[in-house]
């Protein structure tokens, strides 16, 4: 069983190309901006796949425009670029059941990072179709690692991971220089889209749950869960009374008002701040919120399941970036619009059939009307 992890650590990093050429043992880079080199890190001298890339540690504080590196194994010419990256090893971990297990480090599974390809492979003889694989990437010198990749199957990538809609858009572009960075920021983008559109029409989706405490008199708490966005409903608890708590605006709290706990108010003063009325004994709130929609990060995240019916638009969307980038502005252009129609669809798709169309009717009662003769 053959495992490839692509190198992408060159990908968003500091990097500078050489000022002068260095000869092979050599141990001493010049570049044009030290900026971002870090004694203890590693420098990758040329792009990803070049017969003579390689990886060197750096093996003291870069000063001037020298980065100081372990012996060279080849000749590098002037103008060749440099990158500053973290790792020189790539860690890979299977799960003998699957997606449901462990993955633990594989013996012998740590391996060198080869940067003359465009990816690192392993091969994992006792593998199977049924085993799932992950990776991290280590410092070889430190011993530190990231944090793990998402699965890795003998199936590949599932039509709605971003590694599939990533490689289904470069398939489109005739001219496929595109960095992945910016097609995942792109992808992302087009999920922002979707998943505010979604919002617009179903105010019942994408809800997560937070509990904040007060203690004694404190009349204010926060919100600490990472994804909240704003609130939706809350239930406030107050000895023996429990009910809904009716949204108020915090300009309008008057410390003389009087307030029940039987009829409890809330009210937000900032992004995560929640108030109380009344406070003058502890209570618990329990609030139901709009989550920030996670990005897509790892080759492997998929769609959330409401939106996996619309993978087109997510490519029509980036394909559409992509033209425009390379100054293509007539076909850019028709990708946006196809990608909007596509929207503009999965928002009368995805609307509650209660709040959408001939369905919903207004009642309205009858009345007599009475003339004077």
């Amino acid at each position: 069983m053959i495992i490839k992890v692509q190198n992408n650590q060159t990908i968003n990093t500091q990097s500078s190309p050489l000022a002068l050429s260095p000869a092979a043992a050599g141990t001493a880079l010049t570049v044009k901006n030290i900026s971002g080199f870090t004694d203890g890190w590693y420098a990758q001298v040329g792009e990803n796949g070049g017969e003579k890339t390689e990886i060197k540690a750096i093996s003291a504080a870069p000063s001037g425009s020298i980065v100081p590196v372990l012996a060279l194994t080849y000749t590098h010419p002037v103008d060749t670029p440099v990158y500053s990256i973290k790792y020189d090893q790539i860690v890979f971990k299977v799960s003998t059941a699957g997606t449901a297990g462990t993955a633990v480090a594989i013996t012998d599974g740590t391996v060198s990072i080869t940067p003359d390809w465009q990816f690192t492979q392993f091969d994992h003889t006792s593998g199977s179709a049924s085993y799932a694989y992950k990776t991290c990437y280590r410092d070889s010198a430190a011993g530190a690692v990231s944090p793990d990749s998402g699965w890795l199957t003998s199936g590949g990538y599932s039509q709605y991971t971003l590694a599939h809609m990533r490689n289904r858009v470069k398939g489109k572009l005739s001219n496929n220089n595109i960095p992945d960075s910016d097609l995942d920021a792109w992808l992302n983008e087009w999920l922002e889209n979707m998943n505010n559109a979604v919002v617009s029409v179903n105010e019942d989706y994408a809800l997560g749950t937070a509990t904040v405490t007060f203690s004694g008199t404190a009349q204010e708490g926060t919100i600490t869960d990472a994804d909240f966005k704003y609130v939706r409903k809350v239930e406030y608890s107050e000895g023996s009374d429990t009910g809904i708590a009716t949204k108020m605006e915090w300009a309008d709290v008057e410390p003389t008002d009087l307030y029940l706990s039987s009829s409890p108010f809330y009210y937000m003063k900032d992004e995560k701040t929640i108030g109380r009325q009344p406070h003058t004994q502890s209570g618990t709130a329990s609030i139901t919120y709009y989550k920030l929609l996670d990005r897509l990060q790892d080759d492997t995240d998929e769609l959330p399941i409401p939106l996996r019916g619309y993978t087109n638009s997510f490519v029509r969307w980036a394909q559409g970036q992509a033209l425009r980038r390379q100054e293509n502005y007539s076909d850019a252009s028709q990708m946006e619009i196809s990608a909007l129609n596509d929207l503009e669809r999965f928002k009368q798709e995805i609307s509650p059939r209660n709040k959408s169309g001939p369905e919903y009717i207004n009642i309205v009662n009858a009345f007599q009307e009475v003339e004077d003769y």
